[in-house]
């Protein structure tokens, strides 16, 4: 598949960056603690990858959306596991929806207490996954002050990030957003208490628990969005699809690299394994499937790029077919290992692990189909090419 020349020098980066930092000694204890530690960060944003995350007013680079989601493709890759970098990538992007007065005061405050301009954010909740009609954390207002009390799951970096992005429902401040409401909160509030989810794969992501038990909000903590929440939800979550999808694609072809080597280096009764019809049927249908998985993926970040009006579809169509697709070449991957596949001692299943979940976050598989379904209704009757 042709890459752009914004393309081919990301992987350029990426591969220099990893040569450099990664082997997986080290992502398998990164993977045991939840966590890559300080040093990787502080190397990473230090590095011309980190322009790629943060905004253009700290440094960042003005890149097409496609760039971006090639990153965490090659990188993730390379680790043959899910990377903070994405959720950090996600975080960032809502900025890019809110109006600029919102942006550049979120920015100025974050950078100026931390040096970085990283929040995680907490949106999900028990019970509701990602149904943002479903929220049911709420702002309330009681003798001249402001209160958030709610429960917030599977918040990535919830428990390291120093600002926590919250969705709540709010009949006070949320009239022009149907009774929503942002707010941008200190992870040390009083009240605030944070603990680890102990998820089965995606250990590096950090994924946590936040409760919020009367938090008292500081009225400059919410994020003014102007009666614009739900567009800019729609267009986050789009986003968060589309690295999704990106990590998904990253996986699938760390697999087929290692179910390749390991093919060409296992011999059975004295043949190579890749000599055998039914292991060559196996690597033929992944490259296919992970070619596959590139194009709708590369599509669905320059449609994010143009901001068209298929964005919704385009984003929903890739999260419906990518991930699942992922999960089936890590598994066929991990076929072709056998038995010390399903083992620690390789990286395919780590990789079929974080596939996995890869279908749960951001939407489900049936959600998207729903998406997917109510936009190719709407657009019956028009030219399909």
């Amino acid at each position: 598949m042709e890459l752009t020349d914004g393309q081919r020098h990301v992987i350029e980066l990426v591969d220099a960056f990893c040569d450099e930092y990664f082997d997986e000694d080290s992502i398998k204890q990164w993977c045991r603690s939840r966590g890559v530690p300080t040093r990787l960060y502080d190397a990473f944003y230090e590095s011309e990858l980190g322009s790629y995350v943060l905004p253009t007013s700290v440094g960042g680079k003005d890149c097409p959306f496609l760039d971006r989601a090639t990153l965490i493709m090659a990188m993730v890759r390379r680790a043959g596991a899910s990377l903070p970098f994405q959720s950090d990538m996600t975080a960032l992007a809502l900025l890019s929806s809110m109006r600029q007065i919102s942006q550049d005061e979120i920015i100025e405050d974050l950078y100026s207490k931390t040096g970085r301009v990283l929040f995680s954010q907490a949106f999900t909740e028990p019970n509701a996954g990602s149904d943002t009609q479903a929220v049911r954390t709420r702002v309330t207002a009681d003798a001249g002050a402001i209160f958030l009390d709610g429960v917030k799951t599977f918040v990535s970096s919830g428990e390291f990030a120093e600002n926590t992005l919250v969705l709540a429902r709010d009949p006070v401040f949320g009239q022009l957003d149907g009774g929503m409401s942002l707010w941008l909160v200190p992870i040390r509030s009083n009240g605030l208490s944070t603990s680890p989810l102990n998820t089965v794969g995606q250990e590096m992501l950090a994924s946590a628990s936040l409760s919020f038990d009367h938090v008292e909000l500081d009225p400059n903590w919410q994020i003014q969005t102007e009666g614009k929440l739900n567009k800019m939800m729609k267009r986050q979550f789009g986003l968060g699809r589309v690295l999704v999808c990106a990590s998904s694609v990253g996986l699938a072809m760390a697999a087929l690299d290692d179910a390749i080597v390991h093919a060409s280096e296992h011999t059975v009764k004295g043949r190579q394994l890749v000599s055998l019809p039914q292991i060559q049927e196996k690597l033929a249908d992944m490259e296919a499937q992970v070619r596959s998985m590139m194009a709708i993926t590369f599509e669905a970040a320059r449609t994010a790029d143009r901001n068209t009006r298929d964005f919704d579809l385009d984003t929903a169509l890739a999260k419906r077919y990518v991930p699942s697709m992922a999960a089936e070449v890590a598994s066929s991957a991990l076929q072709v290992f056998g038995g010390i596949g399903y083992t620690d001692q390789t990286r395919v299943s780590r990789i079929w692990r974080d596939c996995r979940g890869n279908q749960i976050a951001w939407g489900t598989d049936e959600v998207m189909a729903g998406v997917v379904a109510k936009s190719i209704v709407r657009k019956a009757g028009e030219r399909r090419w």
